[in-house]
């Protein structure tokens, strides 16, 4: 209940943080016309909290309910040695992932280089601190990691009295794979389009993190992540 309480006030945060970031980022031809539907700016942005709080309540209850009956619930805590950790992997995956954009994509795409030139707004720290790095790992890492594998042991290892390790190896693939996708919509805002290179990208990028995301929660537990996400969104 605290930890479901703690995604809530996450949720409402990031949720007008988001709105207020989508409203400042979106192309204004189609702001007017979200605004012309809705009414206002502020409608919009309670309206993005809104679903925000809801995504954060109903797949926070499930996923605490899935990841206790797989067993991947872990008591809320942080040790110094796995927080240290969590720190190191998400600062050798933000610099890895910043060379690869300077260095390779960014070679290939001005948008993708010229991006490490602007700074971030409050809004967008916000929005990474509190949906990126919460909302979005309760909803593809405690919920839908969790109930992929829940459905895999029963399926196939019923009458196991322990998972097997296989069973998240496959789970955390494909919730990794489902990460990188949900953020097609993102890079093609983001770069005004979508080709193969920019879909490799989107795929290695995310792809790989959620690999990582997907691991830690198996070892340390969901709460670990939220360090990782924090800190690989600033970076």
């Amino acid at each position: 209940w605290k930890f479901l309480l703690f995604i809530i006030i996450f949720g409402i945060i990031g949720g007008i943080s988001a709105g207020i970031y989508s409203i400042n980022s979106i192309d204004p031809k189609l702001l007017q016309e979200a605004i012309e539907e809705v009414g206002s700016k502020e409608l919009l942005i309670t309206i993005t909290a809104i679903q925000t709080i809801i995504y954060a309540v109903v797949f926070g209850i499930l996923g605490i309910i899935l990841s206790n009956k797989i067993g991947l619930w872990k008591k809320l805590e942080f040790e110094k040695d796995k927080t240290l950790k969590t720190i190191i992997i998400s600062l050798i995956g933000g610099i890895f992932l910043i060379l690869g954009d300077l260095f390779l994509f960014g070679s290939f795409n001005d948008i993708v280089k010229s991006s490490y030139e602007v700074k971030p707004t409050i809004d967008y720290i916000i929005a990474s601190f509190t949906y990126g790095a919460v909302i979005e790992e309760v909803m593809l890492r405690l919920f839908f990691l969790s109930l992929i594998a829940l459905i895999l042991s029963k399926l196939f290892y019923k009458n196991k009295k322990t998972t097997p390790v296989i069973v998240f190896v496959v789970a955390n693939i494909l919730s990794a794979f489902l990460f990188a996708l949900l953020h097609l919509p993102y890079t093609i805002q983001f770069t005004g389009g979508l080709d193969f290179l920019l879909f490799i990208r989107c795929m290695i990028m995310n792809g790989m993190f959620g690999l990582i995301f997907g691991y830690l929660y198996r070892k340390y537990g969901i709460h670990y992540l939220l360090i990782l996400d924090a800190i690989s969104y600033q970076n």
